[in-house]
C-alpha cells in the first residue's frame, strides 16, 4: 500500500528523483569543468561536491536520529 500517492508513477518519481538530480548536477560539473575553462571550474566545484555535502547531510542526520533514540529508550527502563 502506497501512502500519499496515486499510483506507481509517483512513486517512482518520490524515489529517483533526488539520485537523477544529484547525477545530473555532477555531469554537469564535470562537462562544465572540461569545456568552460576557469567559470567551469567553479562551477564544477559546486556541482561534484553536491553530492558529497547530501552524504554528509544524511549521515549526520542519521548519526543524531539514533543517539537520541538510545536516549529515550534509557529513560524509558
Amino acid at each position: 500500500m502506497m501512502h500519499g500517492s496515486s499510483g506507481p508513477s509517483r512513486l517512482w518519481i518520490r524515489v529517483f528523483a533526488a539520485p537523477i538530480l544529484l547525477a545530473t548536477a555532477t555531469i554537469t560539473g564535470l562537462l562544465a569543468a572540461l569545456l568552460c575553462g576557469t567559470v567551469g571550474q567553479y562551477v564544477a566545484w559546486v556541482t561534484v561536491g553536491a553530492p558529497v555535502l547530501v552524504i554528509a547531510w544524511v549521515w549526520v542526520r542519521r548519526r543524531t536520529k539514533k543517539t537520541g533514540q538510545f536516549g529515550q529508550t534509557l529513560r524509558g527502563k
